[in-house]
């Protein structure tokens, strides 16, 4: 562009601009649900925020390490370089195992879950999930409806019904708006939500403990009626999620049902108002 004379070299210049001046395409929101093996991870790639609900497992890093072999890699292909929230629905390895690689991957901002516990040994920035707390973006809401302030006492007894709640909201999104995930929680929490959130709208339920029978109940899923219910669950594991019994509830109800098992990573990529879902092992190398 400085040379002093000569046209074609200054045009050739101005041709090479063109790809930054129309090829930036601004960054798309995604929740993507990651195949994690018998476990659950899901991060939200938001534009100026990237927050992680679960982490996956760890059961014998010396043989295979859950983090550093598919969460890891995962996170750094997606370009990001820190974690502004990470929130462990509880406690249980198949949840928050993986922790400690990632947190010795990456930056991570804050940390929640249901109860400090004793494996983990977490830093300053860590505080206690419970109902009411909300965070808002634009287009994008995220609210933990479970457990209540008064029931974190009783985590440590069970864990898997106190489990962090949340629920994700794409503002203006078609087909997918209303995320539900419900960690390892059962009946109980499902009954309290109905009664304490009676006009509870969910366009994709992830499915309270993998899809184990004493989760997702009918009347739950009846009241619920999602578009589309999710399993992230382990191929052949030995607990047989999601169980015989929750399949045909759905079916019953009309209601599709994936497993990270079979599908791999489940992507909802948010762009211009519209949702495209994605399933890894359905796309072409």
């Amino acid at each position: 562009l400085f040379l002093p004379r000569g046209v074609l070299p200054k045009a050739w210049a101005l041709l090479c601009f063109v790809p930054i001046l129309i090829g930036v395409k601004p960054t798309a929101t995604v929740l993507n649900i990651l195949d994690v093996g018998q476990g659950q991870a899901v991060v939200l790639q938001y534009p100026q925020h990237t927050w992680m609900i679960d982490t996956g497992g760890s059961y014998d890093e010396t043989k295979f390490s859950l983090g550093e072999r598919v969460v890891i890699p995962f996170l750094r292909q997606q370009g990001i370089r820190k974690l502004d929230r990470v929130i462990l629905t509880h406690l249980d390895q198949d949840h928050s195992g993986a922790f400690p690689s990632i947190e010795k991957a990456f930056e991570i901002e804050h940390v929640q879950s249901n109860e400090r516990g004793d494996k983990l040994k977490f830093q300053d920035n860590f505080s206690l999930c419970q109902q009411g707390q909300s965070w808002s973006y634009p287009n994008l809401k995220i609210e933990i409806l479970s457990p209540q302030a008064a029931e974190l006492g009783a985590v440590k007894d069970q864990k898997n019904e106190y489990s962090c709640v949340l629920y994700v909201q794409f503002l203006h999104a078609q087909p997918y708006q209303n995320f539900l995930i419900m960690g390892d929680a059962g009946w109980q929490t499902e009954f309290k939500l109905l009664q304490q959130y009676p006009n509870l709208k969910v366009d994709v339920l992830v499915l309270g403990h993998h899809g184990s029978k004493h989760s997702s109940a009918y009347d739950f899923l009846t009241q619920l009626k999602p578009k589309l219910a999710i399993a992230s669950s382990g191929f052949n594991n030995r607990y047989g999620h999601p169980s015989r019994e929750v399949q045909q509830r759905l079916k019953a109800l009309n209601i599709p049902l994936l497993n990270t098992a079979q599908t791999g990573t489940i992507r909802f990529i948010f762009e211009h108002g519209t949702v495209q879902l994605i399933q890894q092992r359905q796309q072409r190398k």
